[in-house]
């Protein structure tokens, strides 16, 4: 991105680091599930359930950031959060019960979660207005990067390190982030680090006050929650309905997933010339025409290459949707752009959740 020095080069590749590491810590350890199940002498579905802890513990820890980042300033709870994460990572290799370790995940996601929520919110401290879209698609494009690449990794890691080894890279990935963020990441809030606030509840409650926030956070949901039911649903159309192997599932996989990286890479590009709220309109009508299609290709039982074509464009329109919406929610929020990071993660979480559900 042209116009940035070299300090704000450095900080928006911790930022990209922290934003990548709660997707890793979701789908680094997904290849060693029957591995844990042998080790706690249980079944991968127990196992499964460590993931819903996680997504829990994602969730909840979301809404506790954001208001310590605006009362304690960027760079303290971001390095808190790194500690909790890394301690956890390293808990869970020694756990004696599958139980033990759904407890442990739930701490391990109130901890990576932290990285997630602060660094939207440095975004609005530290960068020029005029870039913070771009920033934000650069964001969610490696948010789409991260599944891809970690089960690969995963699967690695668990044929010389066994699942133990999982934990460890998460817990090594969180010492390498703590220290990143010690030595090179600048307190972007000094102003109010320190000062007391007022009540959170009313805090999070004023925030919903603002239509543009409620309105945006709500259609980042769906958003997300379109892209949670294509990656759940998708094996089953790929690998079971359309006949092919796990190997051309990942390649697939990969070149939907660069549909969604061009498209976040697009949103820089027609920023320059459309609006950011007539983008998202734009987008909501071409994703909007393509599941149409997807939809009736699918129960007029098309041929699985044409549905396959069709999902493509499913896909594209998520790549300008995640970061336009973030972008269109949180920038107005100045004094409090922590707690309006976090709340807006938390409703993004909760609709793509219900979405994932009515799926």
């Amino acid at each position: 991105m042209k116009g940035f020095n070299v300090t704000q080069w450095i900080v928006l590749v911790i930022l990209s680091l922290l934003t990548a590491l709660e997707p890793l810590s979701i789908d680094l350890y997904l290849p060693g599930f029957i591995q844990i199940a042998g080790a706690f002498n249980t079944t991968a579905a127990s196992v499964q359930i460590s993931l819903s802890t996680f997504l829990g513990g994602f969730a909840i820890g979301q809404l506790l950031w954001g208001p310590l980042a605006d009362r304690f300033g960027r760079t303290k709870p971001i390095l808190l959060s790194l500690v909790i994460f890394t301690v956890a990572s390293v808990t869970c290799i020694y756990v004696n019960t599958i139980e033990q370790l759904w407890v442990v995940r739930f701490i391990q996601a109130i901890g990576g979660c932290g990285g997630i929520v602060i660094s939207r919110a440095v975004v609005t401290d530290y960068y020029d207005k005029s870039k913070t879209l771009k920033i934000f698609a650069l964001l969610s494009l490696i948010m789409g990067i991260a599944p891809i690449i970690a089960p690969t990794l995963g699967n690695g890691v668990l044929k010389f390190f066994g699942w133990e080894g999982l934990f460890q890279a998460m817990a090594v990935l969180g010492i390498f982030l703590f220290l990143l963020a010690l030595i090179l990441l600048p307190e972007t809030h000094k102003e109010r680090a320190g000062k007391p606030d007022k009540n959170v509840f009313a805090g999070y409650m004023e925030i919903l006050k603002v239509r543009k926030f409620t309105v945006y956070s709500i259609l980042a949901g769906i958003v997300n929650g379109a892209l949670m039911i294509y990656v759940a649903n998708g094996p089953f159309i790929i690998m079971e309905k359309g006949g092919f192997s796990s190997n051309m599932f990942s390649i697939i996989f990969g070149i939907n997933a660069f549909g969604l990286m061009m498209g976040s890479l697009l949103t820089s590009v027609l920023q320059k010339y459309i609006p950011t709220s007539k983008l998202v309109k734009q987008a909501l009508i071409f994703m909007f025409g393509a599941s149409i299609i997807l939809f009736g290709a699918i129960y007029m039982n098309a041929n699985i290459v044409a549905i396959l074509f069709i999902l493509f464009f499913y896909v594209f329109p998520l790549g300008v949707l995640l970061p336009a919406t973030t972008e269109l929610a949180i920038t107005p929020f100045v004094n409090n752009s922590g707690m309006a990071s976090a709340l807006f993660c938390s409703i993004q979480l909760a609709v793509a959740f219900v979405c994932s559900i009515l799926s």
